[in-house]
């Protein structure tokens, strides 16, 4: 278990989230980077400590370089397993959720697992419950389908599972993008691509809390890094777009990821400007109202299957569910504005976190 760890923040409840696991052979690597104050030539000093009053071990790592794709090749570098789980410090995993991921490698084609990220909700704000709407969409619905059709280009860095010998044939981590999680799955997918049989499979059984931000200034820092994040990587992997060598993960995801993912901001906020043109104005809120309907349909549908197919538990969510996805819609608007900065910035801003 590696989790890249930046300062003294507190992570109790996610080594204890851990713990409950009760994993065999199971250990618990605690990766702080960006140290300064280590011993003059030491790049790397470690720890063993005891977590509380357990006798659990936990092997704590102070690295000086920063970088989160720096902790976690050191982390590979020092695991002892074949298996390595990557988590973040702010995440919480769901009782068996590391044993649902881990129960897919008795496959020996898979190389890679990804489970699904709900928003642990640590207060009652509605930039928390907009987020979370959102995250049940992205994950129930569109890493699903990306999963069936065996063309993932993505495994979140807050929780992802992996065999570490495949990690370091490929020499682990980018340390030289903000998408460090999206690049090396990219970089997985591309080698070989057509000889090997390695799948990376996409758990929503397999459940991780993650936190998120809690003020829109926050917000729109994160998706802002997010864009350029996956710009580095469609430019550093430009030559899968639209690549029938690729099959459906060129295709489809890539083109998605292209056309939807990067450019798609950019067709959002001139719609937005379009809106204030009153010849345009009934054509545009038309449109509006299409997306609109979709984007709650998306959400009852998502929350369906959220809810186990259980008609009558969602009908008493449906209000609030319509009410939360227009909330959604209207906050998009800033998103897209900070992902545009992001890509217009790219240039002078690639590796700022």
């Amino acid at each position: 278990m590696l989790i890249p760890l930046t300062g003294l923040r507190i992570i109790n409840e996610t080594i204890e989230s851990v713990i409950r696991q009760e994993c065999t052979n199971c250990e618990i690597l605690i990766l702080r980077n960006d140290i300064k104050d280590l011993p003059q030539g030491t790049d790397v000093a470690e720890k063993d400590v005891f977590y509380q009053d357990s006798d659990y071990l936990l092997r704590e790592f102070y690295i000086r370089k920063k970088g989160k794709g720096n902790a976690l090749n050191e982390g590979l570098c020092h695991a002892r397993n074949d298996l390595v789980c990557i988590l973040d410090a702010d995440c919480v995993l769901q009782e068996d959720a590391l044993s649902k991921a881990v129960k897919h490698f008795r496959n020996d084609e898979v190389v890679a697992v990804g489970g699904r990220l709900l928003v642990k909700r640590e207060d009652s704000c509605q930039l928390e419950a907009i987020q979370s709407c959102e995250y049940m969409k992205t994950f129930q619905i569109s890493r699903s389908i990306f999963a069936r059709l065996n063309a993932q280009c993505l495994i979140s860095g807050a929780f992802g599972v992996f065999r570490k010998s495949t990690l370091l044939g490929i020499n682990g981590y980018d340390i030289d993008t903000v998408g460090e999680d999206m690049e090396l799955v990219l970089r997985l997918q591309e080698k070989d691509y057509q000889q090997s049989k390695k799948q990376i499979v996409y758990d929503p059984t397999a459940v991780c809390y993650t936190g998120v931000p809690h003020s829109i200034k926050r917000l729109l820092h994160q998706r802002d890094r997010w864009q350029r994040g996956l710009m580095d990587c469609l430019i550093k992997h430009y030559n899968m777009i639209a690549n029938p060598h690729y099959g459906l993960l060129g295709l489809v995801t890539m083109c998605y990821q292209f056309v939807i993912e990067l450019l798609g901001p950019i067709f959002w906020v001139i719609y937005t400007v379009l809106l204030i043109d009153k010849n345009m104005f009934p054509f545009c809120s038309l449109v509006f109202a299409g997306y609109a309907l979709a984007q709650i349909g998306l959400t009852i549908f998502a929350a369906y299957i959220d809810t186990e197919k259980n008609m009558r538990s969602l009908l008493r969510w449906i209000p609030k569910l319509i009410l939360i996805t227009i909330e959604e819609i209207v906050l998009q608007i800033p998103i897209m504005v900070a992902r545009v900065v992001g890509m217009l910035t790219f240039h002078w801003r690639r590796l700022v976190w």
